[in-house]
């Protein structure tokens, strides 16, 4: 017998799920209930209630962009966030300053990072855009944007990682220059696509978002081992983008077990993210991003196979490791009203 629980501010919605020999019969409460009868509830039935829980929980990967903002407001936004008890986050935005006004409206718990894309279509292109060092320059001497990224590097669109590359390992030289983490999301069939980078760049703060994308979990152990400056983060990783095809949970929810022996190695880089940036269905490129509408939605996801992770482990993957690899202090984290 399995309690589940989806957790949306200081309300829960509650699933049962009873195995018997010759099926599987699903009792959906689909009423909300408070807190302190899921407890009783939980423990009649099942005797234990998921630890994931409402615990605090650092969401390193949010996009505020042009498109989303047509219809999601700052204050929606925030709203989500806070309901889910995200206590820290970093956003990064098309184009830029709409990162500037998500922070800025959250009093502080959010932080920026600037997206080196000074067009919001050149996504793919931008590292043969020669403003971009500039312009990133200027970003991170302001002291407004705390970061560089995402930034995405694409095989078969962007240039070989083999030999240096002006703009792409320029970005890492202002990383390290200014001391300030670099969120890349390198994408391609095998590890050794990013692998030279990293190499090159010891020293650099880098966040190898999505953990690779498509990879499977083998080529990502292969380069976390080799770069041990890099942590990942397990955004997208989840049952609508990347975990269709390639899931890192089973049918009830708990880490594959190739996916539980990475997590548990490197249970010290490891960090999570709703990345809000999704289209429903037969989307066009004119239309509006609806990802925030499913924030609540991946973060249960993550909640759900957190839940079966050791107390230790869980508490790493939530919220302690962004706390380390960001440099947080107490008061960077959001305060209940």
């Amino acid at each position: 017998m399995l309690c589940q629980a989806h957790y949306l501010g200081e309300k829960v919605y509650v699933s049962i799920v009873i195995k018997v020999p010759t099926k599987m019969m699903i009792l959906k409460l689909t009423n909300i209930i408070k807190a302190s009868a899921l407890i009783i509830l939980c423990a009649l039935f099942s005797g234990q209630l998921l630890a994931a829980g409402m615990q605090p929980f650092a969401d390193t990967h949010l996009h505020y962009n042009a498109d989303q903002a047509e219809i999601t407001e700052t204050a929606d936004a925030l709203r989500t966030l806070t309901e889910n008890n995200v206590v820290f986050g970093i956003v990064s935005s098309r184009p830029p300053a709409l990162a500037l006004e998500l922070a800025e409206e959250s009093g502080g718990w959010i932080i920026p990072f600037f997206m080196p894309y000074l067009e919001p279509e050149r996504k793919v292109d931008w590292v043969f855009d020669k403003r971009v060092l500039p312009a990133a320059r200027e970003a991170l001497t302001s002291g407004r944007f705390k970061g560089l990224g995402e930034m995405h590097l694409i095989s078969g669109y962007t240039p070989s990682l083999k030999e240096r590359n002006e703009i792409i390992d320029g970005i890492l030289d202002l990383a390290e220059e200014f001391d300030v983490p670099a969120l890349i999301h390198a994408e391609a069939s095998s590890h050794l696509y990013f692998q030279p980078l990293c190499l090159r760049h010891p020293r650099a703060r880098i966040v190898w978002v999505h953990a690779g994308s498509r990879l499977r979990p083998a080529r990502v152990v292969k380069l976390m081992r080799a770069c041990p400056n890099v942590w990942a983060d397990l955004s997208a990783r989840d049952h609508m983008r990347y975990g269709k095809s390639n899931p890192i949970v089973d049918d009830n929810g708990k880490l594959l077990p190739e996916w539980n022996d990475l997590v548990m190695e490197f249970q010290d880089r490891i960090m999570l993210g709703s990345d809000p940036y999704y289209y429903e269905g037969m989307a066009t490129w004119d239309g509006a991003n609806t990802g925030w509408n499913y924030v609540s939605e991946v973060l249960a996801f993550h909640r759900r196979w957190l839940a079966a992770m050791p107390d230790e482990v869980r508490k790493k993957l939530m919220l302690d490791n962004a706390v380390e690899f960001y440099r947080l202090s107490k008061e960077d984290l959001r305060k209940d009203d």
